[in-house]
């Protein structure tokens, strides 16, 4: 990384470096790449590191075991917080159908208790549901009218 950025103020100062214009002592660390400011470039020791959880021995996504996907579904990195969270909370099933959620279905995140009749964006008010599940229970539960308090 030092070459790098030792070649890229090079380039910078047409053949020269300036030395105090990039590189500062910073705390007990001398020669560190920062700004005037006091920014400094994090050195990769100050990285965290992040392990990944391995797939247990035999287990695929084609041998029907969607709970265990389920739950690996709500670890993974790229999965919404929220999303995550009502996964686990609701161990990997629909509470709409009852059936277990796979990797090709699209879930929504719902309102148990729909917004505009009074409900609140909480965790204890959401519920993770299959597409269709969710558009039946929207069709079912008064969500689709306007209250009273909206104007048309």
């Amino acid at each position: 990384m030092y070459q790098k950025l030792r070649a890229w103020a090079k380039g910078r100062g047409k053949g020269s470096i300036n030395k105090d214009k990039y590189w500062r002592t910073a705390g007990d660390q001398n020669w560190c790449f920062s700004t005037e400011d006091g920014l400094t470039l994090r050195t990769h020791s100050e990285t965290p590191i992040i392990r990944h959880i391995k797939v247990k021995g035999e287990v695929s996504p084609y041998n029907g075991d969607w709970k265990y996907w389920c739950k690996r579904k709500g670890e993974y990195p790229e999965t919404p917080t929220r999303v995550a969270k009502l996964m686990k909370r609701q161990k990997g099933k629909c509470p709409h159908c009852g059936l277990y959620f796979t990797d090709t279905d699209i879930v929504e995140v719902d309102h148990i208790v729909p917004k505009n009749l009074g409900g609140k964006d909480t965790y204890d008010n959401l519920q993770l549901l299959h597409k269709h599940c969710h558009d039946t229970k929207t069709a079912s539960d008064g969500s689709l009218h306007k209250s009273r308090n909206e104007k048309v």
